[in-house]
């Protein structure tokens, strides 16, 4: 090779080794940008320690063992393949011939390549195990079967467990491919299968030592194996408990103590077996281990649960359900729930009502599914901007408690013109989303549409708490894709006329573009034209992981994340609030939720993106949580105390959603707490039901603003209902309870389960979509919109606690079957009891219901309305007007049709009302 062709070589490594390094160096610069370089330097220096420690532990037990039998294995080859391994031709030379020395460096090399393999494993995913085992923090809660705090089982154990899987599986397979080893090459010699007889195994001296004194090492790991299986009793999901029943304590809890005991002499034998000559020091602790083993650990337990548990199961296991139930609600915070019971059927009059005027404000007709494609089509303003989701809110505007509807307007890049997806244009020139849309929660149009306090481009507003002095957006949910901001060509900013208004990125993070970072960040993207495009610049910046989900889990892979996050307006510019979650699933007696392979969850942090500049910052949500204090003892100065949290950000702050949800589920079957009943599943509870395309499916859990009993301020909550669980013979949609989450001020978190007398019938939300369908007015007018052109979509019935009773209330939109229409809501449903009405409005509906005294809901800025009238009265019409202007007697005409139909809707209203309320 000569001097130019090792040249290229030399210089194809290179680019390789800082190809493969350009990546770890990019997040280097990115975490520091953050200011979180202990996020990237902690879990990197405990995975190279942990495998620097673990490979080397190994490797000297696996070179050790191969250099032992080195001379072996020269002898074998050399020796006993030589009279097989010979040339026709060369008769006298051997094929085959190994030196001692090339033997050993293949050796070592073997060694090391294996042990790298295995403690690279080990390292990248027993890293935090470790890091926690070290840091971990107390429960101050014991496990009910050994009285260990339960911090054993959440930081100890794991750890320990993790060591076992590092060395045992590697050291097993080494101990058996060397006694394989023996036996092929003739070293050790199987005589008799009556193992314990003198003279049945024959082996050489060297060869018997090294085999007693891996044994030994394995003897010693599967005592401490046994020893953990102990406690991974309390996982155990035999029979109909998720813990240790009768069966794991009176059986299998019994023969791991033997088995331990057994190993223990195994290992003390195996010592033995180093100094006297006697093989059966090695063969019979084994043949003995493995028998009682298989009887002892799987047979025996079988029996006692077949024969013994299983025909008596309730009597024998109902202490340890009595353990799963309790130690169920302690993982998923079900014991802090606080029980109260509610009548449900108590009198409402409309002087209740006024006292309710806040929930009345914020019944939520603007449902967000329908809502979506409404905000896409009247504010999406360009085909690539584009709505994610609808976020649901509170503000105070004007000085009232208003529940609020929010979606931010983000770029979505794949929706710009095919010609129009160039590198400059996608990496350069279309890098952020600009400004929300906003509408409250009853504000509609007399169209039908969402009435918007925010909208357009830039953003509108008449409301000072609605203000965006800057809507750009940089990071959000549909950001998914890098750029580059501050080159010599202005970004677009939003459409303006004919032109297109420009500005330049001005946010505090990106990683500057250096000579030596374009350099590396150019290979890391596999790109030149950060060099050949002639845009970029050193004051030029590259944004990185812009979508604010992967954002989060870059940093924290740690914790689990709420697929929801949801953006607020704060001091005047768009932030995200994303929950995370600390998990574990090493909860003693804790039942998994579902297939997500956690049995404890705590909701303890939240996190705050900044949607223009993606600074990130970690608040810890609750302070109980000993997972949390555990990651903050392991990366000091990342997680601040929720005291710290701007006061304008915190009461921004809500339940999340998936938590109440978990929460829910989980309730459905542990809000019993006698084991009998628990059993029997007596008093078992489900989700209730709701309609929403024809089909039946569980009611989201749905946000609002309502005064909780015996509260005297509207608070935001979220809320569920629950009816009796149906089997396949007796379905039962009847409301047995309903719970909501506080989130406001120092009541946060708080969990409030309201029970419904059980020795009356209330109906659920399935039930009053089954009247919805069987009254003949609503039926017929449904049906007639359903099938002329156009579909009904009906919203999501929310279940309102008022006075003691309950207010169902149902949005009715109807969409043209033509593509691009656009959801319009065209009638509200009220049921009250056994009254059910559909009317134009919330307002007719409450009035039709309790009466022309009843209160009339407002929206912000508006004085509350006279209400409409509940009979029919005569009235004469004025006279119009002469105008010249065609606008007003258009106006005028307009105003003598809305006055017809309401006069119609009234008299139907007479028509169907009982006669005792006829006049």
């Amino acid at each position: 090779m000569n001097r130019f062709s090792r040249g290229i070589v030399v210089l194809a490594i290179v680019t390789a080794l800082l190809s493969a390094s350009s990546g770890l160096y990019e997040d280097w610069l990115w975490f520091k940008d953050l200011g979180y370089p202990q996020l990237f330097w902690t879990p990197l220096l405990s995975k190279w320690i942990i495998q620097a420690v673990n490979g080397t532990i190994l490797f000297i037990f696996i070179a050790g063992t191969l250099l032992s039998i080195r001379h072996a294995i020269v002898t074998f080859v050399n020796e006993r393949l030589r009279s097989r391994l010979r040339l026709v031709h060369d008769m006298d030379r051997p094929v085959l011939t190994l030196s001692q020395r090339r033997v050993t460096v293949w050796l070592i090399v073997i060694s090391a390549v294996i042990s790298l393999a295995v403690s690279f494993v080990a390292g990248f995913t027993g890293w935090l195990d470790v890091l926690s085992f070290f840091h971990s923090t107390q429960f101050g809660k014991a496990d009910p079967i050994f009285g260990k705090d339960l911090s054993f089982y959440i930081f100890q154990l794991p750890f320990f467990i993790t060591l076992y899987n590092a060395f045992y599986g590697p050291l097993f397979l080494l101990t058996l491919l060397t006694g394989v080893f023996y036996v092929v090459t003739g070293v050790l010699r199987f005589h008799s299968l009556r193992l314990w007889r003198q003279g049945a195994i024959e082996i050489g001296p060297a060869a018997r030592k090294h085999l007693a004194l891996l044994v030994a090492v394995l003897f010693a790991f599967r005592t401490f194996g046994y020893f953990l299986n102990m406690y991974q009793l309390l996982y155990s999901k035999h029979g109909q408990v998720i813990g240790p029943g009768y069966t794991d304590l009176y059986a299998t809890l019994p023969a791991l103590k033997i088995l331990i005991v057994l190993s223990i002499i195994g290992l003390f034998a195996a010592v033995l077996g180093i100094i006297f000559r006697d093989s059966r020091l090695l063969t019979l602790p084994v043949t003995t281990v493995f028998i009682m083993g298989t009887v002892l650990y799987v047979l025996f337990p079988s029996l006692i649960q077949s024969f013994i548990v299983t025909p008596n199961e309730l009597a024998k296991e109902a202490p340890y359900i009595a353990n799963e139930i309790a130690m169920t609600r302690y993982a998923y915070g079900l014991d802090k729930i606080q029980e109260q019971d509610y009548p449900g059927n108590k009198i409402i009059t409309a002087e209740i009502l006024k006292a309710e005027q806040a929930t009345l404000n914020n019944i939520r007709l603007n449902d967000t599914r329908p809502m979506l494609q409404t905000y896409t089509q009247k504010q999406g303003i360009r085909l690539y901007y584009k709505f994610n989701d609808i976020d649901v809110d509170r503000y105070t505007v004007n000085g009232e408690y208003r529940q609020v509807m929010l979606a931010a307007r983000e770029l979505s890049t794949p929706d710009l013109d095919a010609n129009a997806k160039t590198f400059i244009n996608l990496r350069f020139k279309y890098t952020h989303g600009f400004g929300v849309s906003a509408s409250f929660a009853n504000a509609v149009t007399p169209e039908g549409l969402p009435a918007f306090a925010v909208k357009d481009v830039p953003p509108v507003t008449d409301y000072p708490e609605f203000k965006l002095t800057e809507p750009r957006i940089y990071y959000g949910e549909l950001t998914n894709d890098w750029v580059v901001v501050n080159t010599t060509n202005k970004e677009f900013d939003y459409p303006q006329g004919n032109v297109n208004a420009e500005n330049n990125y001005q946010g505090k993070t990106g990683i500057f573009m250096s000579p030596l970072n374009k350099f590396m960040l150019s290979l890391k993207h596999g790109t030149l034209r950060f060099y050949l495009s002639g845009e970029v610049n050193s004051q030029s910046k590259i944004l990185l992981h812009r979508n604010i989900k992967e954002r989060v889990q870059k940093l924290v892979p740690f914790l689990k994340f709420d697929s929801d996050p949801y953006m607020v307006i704060d001091n005047d510019r768009v932030k995200w609030i994303m929950d995370a979650y600390t998990t574990s699933n090493t909860m003693p007696y804790s039942r998994e939720y579902g297939e997500q392979n956690f049995n404890y969850i705590r909701n303890s942090v939240k996190i705050i993106i900044d949607g223009y500049d993606g600074t990130v910052d970690f608040y810890t949500s609750d302070k109980t949580d000993p997972i949390i204090k555990t990651y903050q003892s392991i990366f000091p100065g990342v997680f601040k105390e929720v005291a710290e949290m701007p006061s304008s950000l915190k009461s921004h702050l809500r339940y999340p959603e998936t938590m109440f949800t978990i929460q829910s589920n989980m309730l459905k079957i542990f809000h019993m707490t006698n084991p009998t009943v628990f059993y029997n599943k007596e008093d078992a509870w489900d989700i209730a039901k709701e309609l929403f395309g024809a089909k039946p499916q569980n009611v989201d859990p749905y946000y609002t603003v309502m005064k909780i009993p015996g509260e005297a301020n509207p608070e935001f909550v979220l809320m569920l209902p629950f009816t009796p669980a149906s089997s396949a013979t007796n379905t039962r949609n009847n409301m047995i309870a309903w719970m909501a989450a506080r989130m406001d001020g120092d009541n946060y978190g708080q969990l409030l389960l309201y029970k419904l007398p059980k020795n009356i019938e209330i109906d659920g939300p399935l039930q009053i979509e089954s009247r919805i369908d069987q009254d003949p007015e609503i039926s017929r007018q449904l049906t007639l919109w359903d099938q002329k052109g156009s579909s009904v979509i009906r919203g999501n019935l929310l279940a309102m606690p008022i006075g003691g009773n309950f207010l169902f209330v149902e949005p009715i939109y109807l969409q043209s079957d033509k593509g691009g229409s656009i959801p319009e809501m065209k009638r509200v449903i009220v049921a009250y009891q056994d009254q059910l009405v559909m009317t134009e409005t919330l307002g007719e509906a409450l009035t039709n219901i309790f009466g022309q005294n009843a209160p009339q809901p407002t929206t912000p800025g508006q004085s509350i309305p006279v209400p409409s009238p509940a009979r029919p009265e005569t009235k004469p019409v004025e006279p119009i007007k002469p105008s010249e202007n065609i606008s007003q007697l258009i106006d005028q005409i307009n105003q003598i049709r809305s006055m017809l139909e309401n006069l119609e809707n009234q008299l139907k209203g007479l028509q169907t009302a009982p006669e005792g309320t006829r006049s």
